[in-house]
């Protein structure tokens, strides 16, 4: 089903040429080319099938001048694009299957040719970019290229600290002919105790079936094991399943309960073909009388601005450092990350998914340019990077709330945004930092405020909103224990997202007293 318009690139090679051309002198217009997505998978929630059906391709490729470079890693300072090929060779039980190539992080703008023919292209450069290469593939060794750009008339929305390249991890997946494609997990609480635990899970294929059923099974944290299985009938695209749950318990930062949830694709015969497990956490997120609540709960938000930056990798962290990053989080007294000016790496949610951690998950939207806010032309890009965010981060109970950008104001496309992210999930709030007081923000989210003006905020505020700054740093001569003070004092003050602190100043606020 096509959500929104897209229109592609042109296929022909000499109009390709010509565009990259055009981005590779950095001539990113205040209009867009539409051509942002060729071929590429719809986004969806990470889908690899239990067993051996996953090759990494980091590591050294070579470059066109027969050097090589290690990937992932952002490109090259002076190279506006860059040519970048390996081999890998099919494993023989992956013949007949489906095979899909993924780039965790790629851009500006990506390339991809498969054995010399152009496959795809994409420029969101912080959510993941897939093709399906199947029947570009031969027996044996095969050669995957890539051009990477570092500007392209995407870059308008891209952070100014994107230097382009290729930052997350990159690999192969192979799936049966027939395979789920997304699956849409709905673990939500019962208000009535918040104690009972609701469970929907929406399942897609690829194609149409001729039968055969979908099975799932929850289990954990001493519930007695929970299956439902339903048939697919001829003709079916997808199923939901809805099993009944019985008393859970609730996910959150201090416990942060999760449940194994197994999806299996069966054949008319009720043979296994695929089998993927996630895992997943019952909470409930709300605004009620004007505060952000969990399980039924207030919150207060102890938070931290995050960029993703490592004095090793740059742009690219290993699981060790994500894992280092987390850890401290928790031991700093923190319980709250925005991922600031894009969405984070997927390793990154499933470590605050079993660590506690809540994450306010913005979009690879960061239009310095305030016309752009106007541009209706810019709509379509900007809902095509929301939804790649949304379907790839739903199902984790650790996201608590949406930003639609580090936009510095408010105007149509963000307005428009807000519904379109709001039609797609109500289980969530939605911030959207230049709006302030605006419709298309549930939370009201001040940049940098000193504490005089934040306290009026809360009195105007109270029983109306909640407000919690996105970037809180002291200045003007205030300590940032007068800013927590004012932000303690106030009901309608959530809390906060610090910057611009030292880890000591942190934990003589949070950090749990030593014995």
């Amino acid at each position: 089903m096509r959500i929104f318009a897209t229109r592609f690139m042109p296929r022909k090679p000499i109009l390709t040429a010509l565009l990259l051309l055009a981005a590779a002198l950095g001539l990113a217009a205040q209009r867009p080319h539409g051509a942002y997505r060729l071929n590429k998978l719809q986004p969806h929630d990470l889908v690899v099938p239990q067993g051996d059906w996953q090759r990494s391709l980091n590591g050294m490729w070579a470059v066109q001048n027969a050097d090589s470079l290690l990937l992932p890693c952002v490109l090259p300072h002076a190279d506006s694009a860059i040519l970048l090929h390996r081999d890998f060779t099919l494993p023989p039980h992956w013949q007949d299957r489906t095979t899909i190539v993924r780039f965790g992080a790629a851009g500006a703008a990506i390339l991809l040719y498969v054995n010399g023919r152009e496959i795809g292209y994409s420029e969101d450069s912080k959510t993941p970019a897939e093709w399906n290469i199947s029947r570009h593939l031969r027996p044996g060794s095969n050669r995957i290229a890539v051009k990477l750009l570092r500007h392209c008339p995407g870059s308008s929305l891209d952070a100014p600290w994107n230097h382009g390249g290729i930052t997350r991890d990159i690999s192969l997946y192979s799936l049966p002919r027939t395979h789920i494609t997304d699956i849409r997990i709905t673990a939500g609480l019962d208000t009535a105790d918040y104690r009972t635990g609701l469970l929907d899970v929406m399942v897609d294929l690829n194609r149409e079936v001729h039968g055969g059923a979908v099975e799932v099974e929850l289990s954990g944290h001493g519930l007695t094991p929970v299956r439902l299985r339903k048939r697919l009938h001829p003709g079916d695209w997808f199923l939901s399943l809805a099993p009944k749950v019985g008393t859970v318990l609730p996910w959150s930062d201090s416990l942060p309960s999760l449940y194994s949830l197994v999806v299996r694709l069966l054949d008319t015969e009720g043979n296994e073909t695929e089998r993927i497990v996630k895992y997943i956490g019952f909470r409930s997120v709300d605004i009620r009388h004007g505060l952000l609540r969990l399980n039924g709960q207030p919150l207060e938000i102890r938070g931290i601005n995050r960029l993703e930056q490592s004095p090793i990798g740059g742009q690219y962290l290993s699981h060790a450092e994500m894992r280092r990053a987390a850890i401290l989080v928790k031991q700093l007294g923190l319980n709250a990350v925005r991922t600031l000016q894009h969405p984070a790496d997927e390793y990154w949610l499933h470590l605050c998914d079993s660590l506690g951690i809540f994450l306010f998950d913005e979009a690879n939207v960061n239009i310095r340019d305030t016309a752009l806010l106007d541009n209706q032309d810019w709509l379509n890009p900007i809902l095509d990077r929301l939804n790649s965010m949304y379907r790839r981060d739903r199902n984790h109970p650790s996201v608590i709330a949406w930003s639609l950008g580090s936009a510095p104001d408010n105007g149509y496309c963000l307005e428009e945004a807000y519904r379109f992210l709001r039609g797609k999930d109500n289980s969530r709030p939605i911030v959207s930092p230049g709006a302030w007081l605006g419709r298309n923000t549930d939370i009201v989210t001040p940049r940098n405020p000193t504490p005089a003006f934040l306290a009026r905020c809360a009195q105007s505020l109270q029983g109306r909103r909640p407000c919690i700054p996105l970037e809180l740093t002291p200045r003007n001569g205030a300590s940032l224990r007068e800013y927590w003070d004012t932000v303690s004092a106030h009901t309608a003050l959530q809390g906060a997202f610090l910057s611009g602190f030292e880890a000591h100043e942190i934990r003589q606020l949070f950090a749990p007293a030593e014995p």
